[in-house]
C-alpha cells in the first residue's frame, strides 16, 4: 500500500493543515523583511529555505572584486546567483569581478523542499571611473556686492557635485550662483564624488570695494555735497554722474544738490591693474530747504556779440526764477500762469538762461528766486543776489565775423578815409577762399584799402583804416592782432608803403596814442609770396608779408588806466609817396591775453651744405623743452635776407614755425628769426653760406667727327664748390664702354652713327649732376 492511497484520520489532517499555514505565514513575513521571494511547490509540508546574503566592498573602480556570502537559513538544495550582465553562479559564496562601469543588481535564489525564496538587492554594486572636477564662471573678479555664476563642466558617472564658496557657504548642483556681500579674496572649490573616487578643482575670486561716501549724508538740506569714491586704495579712472549728467572724474568731487527730492548718484571705476569695471549707485535724498539765490556765468568776459549762459546754482525749494542781465534785458522762468498785461516779462528758456550782449561794457546781473515755505501755511521765501561786473564785453566783432563777406565793413567798426579822398574806395570784409595766411580765426577777415592815400600823412597818424572803442580786461591786459601787408612796390624800393596799429586813451585829461609793438610793416618787410586776391596793382606784382602778430600791454602803456577806461584801436594803412601801386592790409583775430614774463628765440638748420636752389629745413628751438619751464612763442617771422637780390625770389620770408626755404643764388645770408609771446619779442640770427650745386660738363678732345673706327677721348670740365668736392665720376660711352675715372682712357667706337655720351658726377654730400653730349662718327 502507498502512502498516497492511505486515508488518515481527520484529526491528523486538521493538525497538518494548521502547521502548513503557520509555516507559510512565517515565510511570507521573512520575505517582506529581507526582500526575498518565496515559491512553494506542491506537497508543501517541509520548511522552505530563506534566501539571504552579505557582500564585501560594493563600490570602486573597474576591476572591482566582490565576495558574496550566502547567509540563507533552512535546508538549501541549490543556489542560484544572478549578476545581471555578468551572468549567474551556483556556488554558495561566489567571488565576482566587475570590469565595466555600471550599477549592478544582485539576486540570490535558494531552493529546498517544496519551494524557493529569493533576495534581490537593487543597485548593490556601483563601479565607476574616477570623476574629473571642472567648472567655469562668467567672471571671477568684481565689486561687492558681487554675484558670480558658475557652470559645471565636470565629467563622471553617477557623481555628486558639491560647492564651497570660501565664505562659509556651500551648495550642491550642476550650476550655481553666489553673492559675495563684502570685499575680499575667496576660493571656490568644487568637489565631485562617485564610486570611482573624488576630484576637486578651485578658482580664486577677487571682490573689490567700491563705495560712495556722501558728506553730509543723505537726508540733508540743499547744499554742496562731498562725494568720495572708496576704491579700497586702488587707483584708476573714475566717472561720476549725478542725475544722469557727468559730474567729474576725480576720486573726490563737490556737487551742489539744490533741489529737494531724490538724486541718483553713480560712480564708474576702472582700475589700472584690472580690465573689470565697477559701478556703484546710491539714491541721495535732499530734504526741504529755503530758497537761496546763486548763479555763475559760463564766461566772464570776451568779445561781443558775447553769448553767456547763466548757470543757476540756487539752493532750496524754488518754483520761480527772475533774471536781470544788466543791459536792460530780463526774463522769468517758468512762464507765469497769468502774464502781466501791462508789463509782460519775457520767458526764459530755462532756469539757466542764455543771453547775448551786443555792446561793450561791464554788466551787473541779478537773480531773484522764490519758493514755498516749510509748511503749507508758511509765507513764501524770496532770495536775491547781484553780481557786480558779472559779465564784461571788451570789444565787438573782433574777427569780423559779423560783417558781410566781400562787402564794406560797417558797425561796430568805424571806417576811416583820408580827407580829401582822392580815390573813392572802401574797406571790406573778405570771406571764402583763404589768401596770404588769412583768415587766422573764423571765416572772415578785414581788408584795409590804401587807395586814396598819397603819403601826405605818416602811417602812424593817417586817417585811413578802421577804428573801434574798447575796454581792457583786468587780467588779460595785452591786446594782440594778426595782420599781413600786401604791397606792389618793388622789394628793394625806398618807397615804404606801410601798415600799423595804434591804441589811444584819454587819462586825466591827456590823450596818449601808442603804436603796437610789431605792428609796423612796410615794403622792406620780407614777403612770403603773392596774393590770390590781388595778383597785381597798377601793373606791378603784389607781394604779401607773412602773417604777423602785433601786441601791446595796455597796463604798461597806460599806467593810469582804470577798469572803466575807454581805449581806441585804430588800424592804419597808407601809400608812402603817391597814389600809385597802393598797398592793402589784412587784419584778423583781435584778442586779449595775459602778459608774458619771458620769451627767447633760437633755431638750427639741417646738417650738410646749403645749396642754391635746394630747399633747406630750419628748426625752431625757441622753447626746446616746455616741460622744463620755458613757454613757447605764439608767432614766428623769418627773414632769409634775400629781399633785395637783383632778381626778386618767390619769397624772402616765412611765418611758419619750422620753414623750408630754397636760396635762389649762392652767397652769404644772415637769417633772422623773430618770435613773439604776448607783449614780448625776441630775435635770433644765423649766418648761412649758400654754395652752388655741382655742374657736370666735359668736352671731346678727339674722335668727334672722325671716321669709324674712331678713337674717342674726353676731358672732364665739371665744377663744384670746394666745400663739397666731386668724389665720383660715372661715364657712359653709349655701349662702347664706361669708366669711373676722372680722366677716362680713350674709347674706340667701331661703327658710324650719333651717340649720346653721358657723365654723372657725385659730390661728398651725395649730390649728383649729369651732362650729355652727342658724339658723331662718320
Amino acid at each position: 500500500m502507498t502512502a498516497a492511497s492511505r486515508r488518515a484520520p481527520q484529526s491528523l489532517l486538521r493538525r497538518a493543515a494548521r502547521a502548513t499555514l503557520a509555516t507559510g505565514l512565517v515565510a511570507l513575513a521573512a520575505a517582506c523583511q529581507s526582500q526575498t521571494e518565496a515559491r512553494v511547490g506542491v506537497g508543501a509540508g517541509v520548511a522552505i529555505p530563506q534566501a539571504s546574503f552579505s557582500e564585501g566592498v560594493t563600490s570602486g573602480l573597474p576591476g572591482l572584486t566582490v565576495q558574496f556570502t550566502s547567509t540563507s537559513t533552512g535546508s538549501v538544495d541549490r543556489y542560484a546567483w544572478d549578476f545581471g550582465p555578468l551572468g549567474t553562479r551556483s556556488e554558495p559564496n561566489p567571488v565576482v569581478t566587475f570590469d565595466q562601469p555600471g550599477s549592478y543588481t544582485v539576486a540570490l535564489t535558494v531552493y529546498g523542499g517544496p519551494g524557493s525564496t529569493t533576495m534581490r538587492k537593487s543597485a548593490l554594486v556601483d563601479v565607476a571611473d574616477t570623476p574629473t572636477a571642472g567648472f567655469g564662471c562668467v567672471q571671477n573678479e568684481g565689486y561687492a556686492p558681487f554675484t558670480i555664476s558658475c557652470t559645471d563642466t565636470s565629467v563622471g558617472d553617477r557623481r555628486t557635485i558639491e560647492w564651497d564658496f570660501g565664505d562659509g557657504t556651500t551648495a550642491q548642483g550642476a550650476s550655481v550662483s553666489h553673492l559675495y556681500a563684502t570685499e575680499g579674496a575667496y576660493t571656490i572649490e568644487q568637489r565631485v564624488v562617485n564610486a570611482g573616487g573624488e576630484d576637486t578643482v578651485t578658482l580664486d575670486v577677487t571682490v573689490h570695494r567700491l563705495e560712495i561716501i556722501a558728506t553730509p549724508p543723505s537726508g540733508s538740506p540743499p547744499g554742496f555735497v562731498q562725494l568720495t569714491a572708496d576704491t579700497g586704495g586702488r587707483s584708476g579712472l573714475l566717472i561720476w554722474t549725478v542725475d544722469g549728467q557727468v559730474a567729474g572724474s576725480s576720486p573726490r568731487i563737490f556737487r551742489a544738490l539744490a533741489d529737494p527730492g531724490l538724486h541718483t548718484i553713480s560712480v564708474t571705476f576702472a582700475s589700472f591693474d584690472s580690465p573689470i569695471p565697477g559701478e556703484r549707485t546710491i539714491e541721495y535724498e535732499v530734504v526741504y530747504g529755503a530758497a537761496v539765490a546763486d548763479f555763475a556765468p559760463d564766461v566772464a568776459g570776451g568779445a561781443g556779440p558775447l553769448s553767456v549762459r547763466f548757470q543757476d546754482r540756487s539752493m532750496g525749494l524754488i518754483d520761480r526764477w527772475d533774471w536781470e542781465f544788466g543791459d536792460g534785458a530780463r526774463c522769468t522762468y517758468p512762464a507765469p500762469a497769468v502774464p502781466d498785461p501791462i508789463d509782460p516779462i519775457p520767458v526764459c528758456s530755462s532756469r539757466s538762461p542764455t543771453h547775448v550782449y551786443e555792446a561793450i561794457g561791464r554788466y551787473d546781473v541779478t537773480l531773484d528766486v522764490s519758493g514755498p515755505g516749510a509748511t503749507a501755511s508758511a509765507a513764501r521765501i524770496q532770495s536775491t543776489t547781484t553780481q557786480p561786473d558779472a559779465v564784461s564785453v571788451y570789444i565787438l566783432d573782433a574777427s569780423f565775423e559779423s560783417q558781410t563777406a566781400n562787402a564794406a565793413i560797417d558797425a561796430p567798426w568805424t571806417p576811416l578815409r583820408p580827407t580829401p579822398e582822392t580815390v573813392v574806395a572802401e574797406h571790406r570784409a573778405f570771406g571764402g577762399a583763404a589768401d596770404a595766411g588769412m583768415p587766422t580765426d573764423g571765416a572772415r577777415w578785414a581788408v584795409l584799402e590804401g587807395l586814396g592815400t598819397n603819403g601826405s600823412s605818416p602811417v602812424a597818424s593817417v586817417e585811413n583804416g578802421l577804428r573801434q572803442v574798447f575796454l581792457a580786461p583786468v587780467d588779460e591786459t595785452v591786446i594782440e592782432l594778426d595782420y599781413a601787408l600786401l604791397y606792389a612796390e618793388p622789394p628793394a624800393s625806398t618807397v615804404m608803403d606801410a601798415f600799423t596799429a595804434t591804441v589811444s586813451a584819454t587819462i586825466g585829461g591827456n590823450t596818449t596814442s601808442v603804436e603796437l609793438d610789431g605792428a609796423r610793416a612796410d615794403v622792406a618787410t620780407p614777403y612770403a609770396g603773392g596774393s590770390s586776391r590781388f595778383a597785381t596793382r597798377d601793373g606791378a606784382t603784389v607781394r604779401a608779408t607773412p602773417v604777423q602778430t602785433a601786441s601791446l600791454d595796455l597796463a604798461t602803456a597806460f599806467p593810469g588806466a582804470t577798469p572803466d577806461t575807454l581805449f581806441t584801436l585804430t588800424l592804419r594803412v597808407t601809400n608812402a609817396n603817391n597814389g600809385f601801386r597802393s598797398p592793402v592790409a589784412y587784419v584778423d583775430n583781435i584778442r586779449f591775453v595775459e602778459p608774458a614774463s619771458a620769451v627767447s628765440a633760437g633755431f638750427s638748420i639741417a646738417a650738410g651744405p646749403v645749396v642754391a636752389g635746394e630747399a633747406v629745413e630750419f628748426f625752431d628751438e625757441s622753447c626746446p623743452d616746455p616741460a622744463g619751464g620755458c613757454v613757447e612763442p605764439t608767432s614766428w617771422r623769418w627773414d632769409f635776407d634775400t629781399h633785395t637780390l637783383p632778381t626778386p625770389p618767390a619769397a624772402s620770408g616765412s611765418g611758419e614755425r619750422d620753414p623750408s626755404y630754397a636760396f635762389p643764388v649762392p652767397g652769404v645770408y644772415e637769417v633772422v628769426q623773430t618770435v613773439r609771446l604776448a607783449q614780448l619779442e625776441a630775435q635770433a640770427s644765423l649766418v648761412v653760406t649758400v654754395i652752388a650745386g655741382p655742374t657736370a660738363d666735359f668736352a671731346f678732345v678727339a674722335g668727334d667727327g672722325a671716321t669709324a673706327p674712331a678713337t674717342v677721348q674726353v676731358v672732364d670740365q665739371s665744377l663744384s664748390d670746394p666745400s663739397d668736392p666731386i668724389v665720383a665720376w660715372s661715364w657712359d660711352f653709349a655701349g662702347w664702354g664706361d669708366s669711373s675715372s676722372a680722366a677716362p682712357a680713350p674709347v674706340v667706337v667701331g661703327q658710324a652713327g650719333e651717340y649720346v655720351i653721358r657723365l654723372t658726377i657725385t659730390t661728398a654730400s651725395g649730390r649728383t649732376n649729369t651732362a650729355e653730349r652727342t658724339l658723331t662718327i662718320l
